[in-house]
Protein backbone atom coordinates (compact mmCIF):
# COMPACT_ATOMS: atom_id res chain seq x y z
CA UNK A 1 0.00 0.00 0.00
CA UNK A 2 3.35 2.31 -0.18
CA UNK A 3 5.72 3.23 -2.43
CA UNK A 4 9.55 2.41 -2.68
CA UNK A 5 10.74 5.36 -1.85
CA UNK A 6 7.81 5.96 1.27
CA UNK A 7 9.07 2.58 2.42
CA UNK A 8 12.68 3.25 2.61
CA UNK A 9 11.99 6.54 4.29
CA UNK A 10 9.17 4.94 6.63
CA UNK A 11 12.54 2.53 7.48
CA UNK A 12 14.97 5.24 7.85
CA UNK A 13 12.28 7.44 10.54
CA UNK A 14 12.10 4.50 12.48
CA UNK A 15 16.17 3.89 12.49
CA UNK A 16 16.38 0.34 10.96
CA UNK A 17 19.16 -0.75 9.28
CA UNK A 18 17.53 -3.32 7.50
CA UNK A 19 14.80 -4.48 5.10
CA UNK A 20 13.42 -7.35 3.69
CA UNK A 21 11.09 -6.32 0.55
CA UNK A 22 8.38 -9.24 0.49
CA UNK A 23 5.71 -8.42 -1.57
CA UNK A 24 2.68 -10.65 -2.39
CA UNK A 25 3.70 -13.18 -5.28
CA UNK A 26 5.96 -10.49 -7.09
CA UNK A 27 9.74 -8.98 -6.93
CA UNK A 28 8.82 -5.71 -9.44
CA UNK A 29 9.54 -3.57 -6.67
CA UNK A 30 12.96 -5.04 -5.50
CA UNK A 31 15.40 -2.97 -7.65
CA UNK A 32 13.42 0.37 -7.00
CA UNK A 33 13.46 -0.01 -3.31
CA UNK A 34 17.03 -1.61 -3.36
CA UNK A 35 18.26 1.33 -5.19
CA UNK A 36 16.64 3.84 -2.22
CA UNK A 37 17.49 1.83 0.20
CA UNK A 38 21.53 2.45 -0.49
CA UNK A 39 20.83 6.43 -1.09
CA UNK A 40 19.18 6.27 2.69
CA UNK A 41 21.61 3.75 4.07
CA UNK A 42 19.05 1.44 4.46
CA UNK A 43 20.29 -2.58 3.37
CA UNK A 44 17.66 -3.90 0.94
CA UNK A 45 16.77 -7.49 1.14
CA UNK A 46 15.70 -9.16 -1.67
CA UNK A 47 12.53 -11.37 -1.20
CA UNK A 48 9.26 -12.17 -1.92
CA UNK A 49 5.89 -13.90 0.67
CA UNK A 50 5.17 -16.72 -1.82
CA UNK A 51 1.25 -17.75 -1.91
CA UNK A 52 1.52 -22.00 -1.86
CA UNK A 53 -1.04 -24.39 -3.46
CA UNK A 54 -5.47 -24.16 -2.72
CA UNK A 55 -7.00 -24.58 -0.69
CA UNK A 56 -5.08 -23.24 2.27
CA UNK A 57 -3.15 -21.22 0.27
CA UNK A 58 -0.36 -20.95 2.70
CA UNK A 59 2.03 -18.11 2.81
CA UNK A 60 5.96 -18.52 2.77
CA UNK A 61 8.83 -15.81 3.12
CA UNK A 62 11.40 -15.95 0.61
CA UNK A 63 14.72 -14.10 1.63
CA UNK A 64 17.55 -12.95 -0.56
CA UNK A 65 16.06 -14.35 -3.96
CA UNK A 66 17.66 -14.02 -7.20
CA UNK A 67 14.32 -14.34 -9.43
CA UNK A 68 10.62 -14.65 -8.37
CA UNK A 69 9.19 -17.92 -7.22
CA UNK A 70 6.27 -19.44 -8.85
CA UNK A 71 2.86 -19.57 -6.95
CA UNK A 72 0.56 -22.10 -6.62
CA UNK A 73 3.09 -24.95 -5.93
CA UNK A 74 2.67 -27.15 -2.46
CA UNK A 75 4.90 -26.21 0.18
CA UNK A 76 7.38 -28.50 -0.02
CA UNK A 77 7.90 -27.49 -3.56
CA UNK A 78 7.98 -24.12 -3.33
CA UNK A 79 10.88 -24.45 0.13
CA UNK A 80 13.17 -26.98 -2.50
CA UNK A 81 12.30 -23.71 -5.21
CA UNK A 82 13.63 -20.94 -2.71
CA UNK A 83 16.34 -23.06 -1.52
CA UNK A 84 16.99 -24.19 -4.88
CA UNK A 85 18.48 -20.68 -5.89
CA UNK A 86 20.60 -20.31 -2.44
CA UNK A 87 17.52 -18.43 -1.15
CA UNK A 88 16.14 -18.67 3.03
CA UNK A 89 12.67 -19.95 3.74
CA UNK A 90 10.95 -18.28 6.61
CA UNK A 91 7.62 -18.86 7.76
CA UNK A 92 5.41 -15.69 8.39
CA UNK A 93 2.81 -15.51 11.50
CA UNK A 94 2.18 -18.95 11.98
CA UNK A 95 -0.29 -20.53 13.93
CA UNK A 96 -2.94 -18.04 13.36
CA UNK A 97 -6.64 -18.54 14.25
CA UNK A 98 -7.32 -19.13 10.26
CA UNK A 99 -7.34 -21.32 7.43
CA UNK A 100 -6.36 -19.42 5.00
CA UNK A 101 -2.53 -18.36 4.55
CA UNK A 102 -1.23 -19.35 8.04
CA UNK A 103 1.06 -22.41 8.82
CA UNK A 104 -1.18 -24.52 10.95
CA UNK A 105 1.17 -26.87 13.54
CA UNK A 106 0.16 -30.10 11.81
CA UNK A 107 1.19 -28.29 8.33
CA UNK A 108 4.79 -27.57 9.92
CA UNK A 109 4.74 -31.12 11.68
CA UNK A 110 4.72 -32.95 8.03
CA UNK A 111 7.11 -29.73 6.26
CA UNK A 112 9.73 -30.40 9.22
CA UNK A 113 9.36 -34.24 8.33
CA UNK A 114 11.10 -33.42 5.15
CA UNK A 115 12.05 -30.51 4.49
CA UNK A 116 14.03 -27.54 6.95
CA UNK A 117 13.61 -23.73 6.79
CA UNK A 118 15.91 -21.40 7.90
CA UNK A 119 13.87 -19.13 10.13
CA UNK A 120 10.44 -18.64 11.87
CA UNK A 121 8.87 -15.60 12.44
CA UNK A 122 8.20 -15.29 16.81
CA UNK A 123 7.75 -12.08 17.32
CA UNK A 124 4.69 -10.88 14.84
CA UNK A 125 1.71 -8.13 14.46
CA UNK A 126 -0.78 -10.34 13.18
CA UNK A 127 -3.32 -11.33 15.76
CA UNK A 128 -2.54 -15.05 17.27
CA UNK A 129 -3.86 -14.66 20.56
CA UNK A 130 -2.24 -16.44 23.97
CA UNK A 131 -2.70 -19.61 23.93
CA UNK A 132 -1.66 -20.16 20.29
CA UNK A 133 1.20 -18.18 20.97
CA UNK A 134 2.15 -19.73 23.75
CA UNK A 135 1.76 -23.19 21.35
CA UNK A 136 4.38 -21.43 19.03
CA UNK A 137 6.64 -21.47 21.61
CA UNK A 138 6.97 -24.93 22.73
CA UNK A 139 6.70 -26.00 19.24
CA UNK A 140 9.57 -24.19 18.72
CA UNK A 141 11.33 -25.13 21.71
CA UNK A 142 10.73 -28.90 20.44
CA UNK A 143 11.78 -28.37 17.02
CA UNK A 144 14.48 -25.95 17.40
CA UNK A 145 17.11 -27.50 15.34
CA UNK A 146 14.60 -27.66 12.29
CA UNK A 147 13.06 -24.34 12.51
CA UNK A 148 16.38 -22.16 12.43
CA UNK A 149 16.24 -18.56 13.72
CA UNK A 150 13.64 -16.98 15.75
CA UNK A 151 12.79 -13.94 13.51
CA UNK A 152 10.80 -10.39 14.67
CA UNK A 153 8.97 -8.89 11.63
CA UNK A 154 6.16 -6.19 11.39
CA UNK A 155 4.55 -7.51 8.39
CA UNK A 156 4.45 -4.15 7.28
CA UNK A 157 1.96 -3.38 4.46
CA UNK A 158 1.04 0.58 5.38
CA UNK A 159 4.59 2.02 5.47
CA UNK A 160 5.04 4.62 8.67
CA UNK A 161 1.75 3.23 10.06
CA UNK A 162 2.92 -0.25 10.43
CA UNK A 163 6.51 -0.44 9.85
CA UNK A 164 8.82 -2.10 12.86
CA UNK A 165 6.24 -3.01 15.83
CA UNK A 166 8.41 -6.18 15.66
CA UNK A 167 11.97 -6.49 15.06
CA UNK A 168 15.09 -8.60 14.73
CA UNK A 169 18.31 -7.74 17.04
CA UNK A 170 21.07 -9.08 15.15
CA UNK A 171 24.93 -8.10 14.44
CA UNK A 172 27.37 -8.11 12.31
CA UNK A 173 25.66 -9.77 8.81
CA UNK A 174 22.39 -10.45 8.56
CA UNK A 175 22.30 -13.51 6.24
CA UNK A 176 25.02 -14.89 8.52
CA UNK A 177 23.33 -14.01 11.46
CA UNK A 178 20.10 -15.80 10.27
CA UNK A 179 22.01 -19.00 9.34
CA UNK A 180 23.89 -19.42 12.84
CA UNK A 181 20.47 -18.70 14.53
CA UNK A 182 21.95 -15.61 15.96
CA UNK A 183 19.14 -13.26 16.05
CA UNK A 184 16.64 -11.97 18.71
CA UNK A 185 12.95 -11.14 18.15
CA UNK A 186 11.65 -8.35 19.79
CA UNK A 187 8.59 -6.26 19.65
CA UNK A 188 8.13 -2.62 19.57
CA UNK A 189 5.38 -0.87 21.57
CA UNK A 190 4.28 2.29 19.45
CA UNK A 191 1.29 4.59 19.34
CA UNK A 192 1.02 4.82 15.48
CA UNK A 193 -2.59 3.02 14.25
CA UNK A 194 -3.59 2.73 10.46
CA UNK A 195 -6.19 4.74 9.63
CA UNK A 196 -9.64 2.14 8.82
CA UNK A 197 -10.07 3.56 5.14
CA UNK A 198 -6.74 2.39 4.46
CA UNK A 199 -7.14 -1.01 5.93
CA UNK A 200 -10.21 -1.22 3.89
CA UNK A 201 -8.43 -0.50 0.10
CA UNK A 202 -5.72 -3.00 1.66
CA UNK A 203 -8.32 -5.68 1.96
CA UNK A 204 -10.30 -5.14 -1.12
CA UNK A 205 -6.96 -5.11 -3.44
CA UNK A 206 -5.74 -8.79 -1.44
CA UNK A 207 -9.10 -9.99 -1.57
CA UNK A 208 -11.09 -9.06 -4.76
CA UNK A 209 -8.30 -6.44 -6.72
CA UNK A 210 -5.72 -8.93 -7.37
CA UNK A 211 -7.88 -12.47 -7.38
CA UNK A 212 -10.00 -10.62 -10.31
CA UNK A 213 -6.55 -9.48 -11.88
CA UNK A 214 -5.00 -13.18 -11.46
CA UNK A 215 -8.12 -14.95 -13.29
CA UNK A 216 -7.78 -12.13 -16.31
CA UNK A 217 -4.43 -13.24 -16.50
CA UNK A 218 -3.38 -9.79 -15.95
CA UNK A 219 -0.84 -11.16 -13.41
Amino acid sequence: MVTPAQLVEAARSVKLDLIAVTDHDTMESVKDTQARGEQAGVIVVAGQEVTTRAPAQTHILAWFLERPIKRGMSIEDTVDAIHAQGGLVIVPHPFMPVYFGSIQPGMLRRLLETRQVDGIEMAATVPVGGVRRRHLEEFYAANKEHLGAAIGASDCHFGINDIGRAVTDYEGDFRTAVLERKTTPRRINTHRSVPASLVVRQQWRALVELPLRRLRGEL
